[in-house]
């Protein structure tokens, strides 16, 4: 089946039919729905990758994380996805497993795609190979919660103030040995939390230990390990301060483990809001900030720099985020 076919039935100019193919603005209502018609008749099916090699696009955009195990990101994937698909695009998912040589790699991969945009993350923002494939790719490309290449367009979440919420929470209930336990500071969320959990250290007075800071936890192993290190201690903690995302699981099994119940003893605040902090008995408080809005504007940007829009270079959109308070949080004992 071809163009010609379908102009034919439908009584049209070949052209005709490759402007409303092309979803060319002045092609009348009348015409395009003659066109359309007469491709259902026929069964034509759009050979997409011929017409975008011609338009020079392939209306693919490339999503890459640091791997699938976190199940709140779906939230921003979803919403995402939702935006880019009104538009006509296609999102495809990588997984970078936190790998600075990974990441370069699907950055190639994606140029040779001709994909015609990229939102992601990084490992390092700082590695030198990494910034260098970002700075020769010809496709845009958006960071997600990531904030030193200033180059870039980024979406984040202000992470560094709901730290600085939780931590006070804690410390305003009598709190003193408040235990963190955080992911790899090169990044943007972990660093921006470990200064938000200094930040209200200093403005009540108080030097935290250093000996409570557990930092490049990773995995929900990483953090079962943590845990019971601190509670461990000659000295332990009377709180935890969990603020790698989704990585609770792994606390709680460690309390759980060493029979310690939260709240009776032990205060536990979660650095990211879940379904697991919310049915915990008793809850656990977190800190929470709209995953969905982070989705739906990153895509809308990278969509406003795909089209070559007239703005400024480098846009920063952070997200605010809020500390839901909850059963685990409570005064010190005695």
């Amino acid at each position: 089946m071809k163009v010609k076919d379908v102009a034919r039935a439908a009584g049209v100019a070949v052209g005709t039919v490759s402007r409303v193919l092309n979803d060319h603005p002045k092609v009348t209502r009348e015409l395009r729905e003659r066109v359309e018609r007469a491709m259902a008749d026929l069964g034509y099916e759009v050979d997409v990758t011929a017409q975008s090699m011609r338009a020079g696009r392939s209306r693919l955009v490339a999503c890459a994380i640091r791997d699938f195990d976190i199940p709140r990101f779906a939230l921003f994937i979803k919403e995402a996805e939702a935006v880019l698909r009104e538009a006509g695009y296609t999102l495809l998912l990588a997984s970078t497993t936190n790998r600075p040589e990974i990441e370069i790699a699907l950055l190639g991969a994606f140029r040779r795609r001709r994909v015609d945009g990229v939102m992601m993350t990084l490992s390092d923002e700082q590695h030198q190979g990494v910034r260098a494939a970002l700075s020769e790719a010809p496709m845009p490309v958006l960071l997600i919660d990531r904030d030193r290449v200033e180059a870039l367009d980024r979406v984040t979440a202000d992470h560094r103030e709901g730290a600085r919420l939780a931590t006070s929470h804690l410390i305003g209930l009598g709190h003193r040995r408040i235990a963190m336990l955080v992911g790899d500071t090169k990044a943007f969320p972990s660093r921006s939390r470990l200064e938000g959990f200094r930040a209200a250290h200093a403005a009540a007075g108080i030097v935290p230990d250093p000996r409570l800071l557990r930092d490049h936890v990773l995995s929900s192993e990483d953090v079962y390990r943590a845990t019971a290190s601190l509670m461990g201690l000659a000295e332990p903690p009377t709180a935890l301060f969990v603020a790698a995302m989704d990585m609770l699981g792994g606390c709680l099994r460690a309390l759980r483990t060493m029979g310690l119940a939260v709240g009776d003893g032990i205060s536990v605040v979660a650095g990211s809001d879940s379904d697991l902090a919310e049915l915990h008995t008793p809850p656990i408080t977190a800190i929470a900030w709209d995953l969905a809005a982070m989705g739906r504007h990153a895509a809308t940007m990278l969509l406003e720099r795909m089209r070559g829009d007239e703005i400024e270079r480098g846009r920063a959109l952070a997200v605010p985020t809020e500390l839901v308070i909850r059963g685990s949080s409570r005064p010190v004992a005695g």
